[in-house]
């Protein structure tokens, strides 16, 4: 009776665990997650690669244990699971992205971080990403990017038509946000103009951060606002 469960168990395991024709093998993955307006993102603590979360196979055990351990909503939260990664159409707009399949849910652990991420204080952070669109950087002298002081808690970088300098506080995990920032006046042509009143907006909105290999992601209460590249690690 003991052989014939095991062999039960282990044939529910490899349904669960088998992935689609076509798609990435099933394997361990651990990252930061994040579930805010019904949908789930898991950046890879490996890639630093952002994944939307397929709402099927053990979907429901880890959206519970997240809501069950999140400090606030849309928190993010170091989880660990077996899944795989298919290429699936959009759900809006055309073309295709890669979306990760949770075969088996394993654990969350708010105590827990990314591991090998650089500190805030090792890397010049260029701006790659602005709410959801590509960061511009054409017809700018300097790229937009921050450089942080834990020391002193003080920020400094640019908009990449003005200086900017500044205070902000990290805590925990991922608790992060930024004190009013003083910048220089300089005119700034339309485009860079309307791209720096945006950074600057995500920067007073950002209540969390995610550090997960060479990026750097700052939320507004779940919502992604701005993404950064580590150049010039030391």
């Amino acid at each position: 009776m003991r052989l014939h469960l095991l062999l039960i168990a282990s044939l529910n395991f490899a349904l669960v665990a088998t992935p689609a024709r076509g798609a990435a093998p099933s394997g361990p993955v651990d990252g930061i997650y994040i579930h805010f307006a019904d949908a789930g993102l898991l950046t890879d603590c490996r890639t630093g690669k952002r994944l939307t979360v397929a709402t099927e196979a053990d979907n429901a055990a880890l959206e519970r244990a997240y809501l069950d351990s999140r400090e606030a909503p849309g928190a993010p939260l170091w989880v660990s699971l077996l899944g795989h990664v298919e290429s699936r159409p959009r759900q809006e707009g055309g073309g295709h992205e890669e979306v990760l399949v949770v075969d088996r849910f394993a654990r969350v652990d708010p105590t827990r971080g990314c591991a090998r991420s650089p500190g805030l204080a090792s890397a010049r952070w260029r701006l790659v990403q602005l709410e959801g669109r590509a960061a511009s950087i054409s017809g700018q002298p300097t790229p937009p990017f921050l450089l942080f002081k834990p020391e002193s808690g003080r920020l400094s970088g640019s908009t990449g038509c003005n200086r900017l300098n500044g205070e902000y506080r990290s805590w925990g995990m991922s608790g992060f946000a930024v004190l009013p920032l003083a910048t220089t006046r300089m005119a700034c042509p339309p485009p860079l103009g309307e791209q720096e009143r945006h950074f600057l907006d995500a920067l007073a909105r950002a209540t969390h951060r995610i550090q997960a290999g060479t990026q750097l992601e700052l939320l507004a209460d779940g919502v992604p606002v701005a993404r950064f590249e580590a150049d010039d690690l030391h």
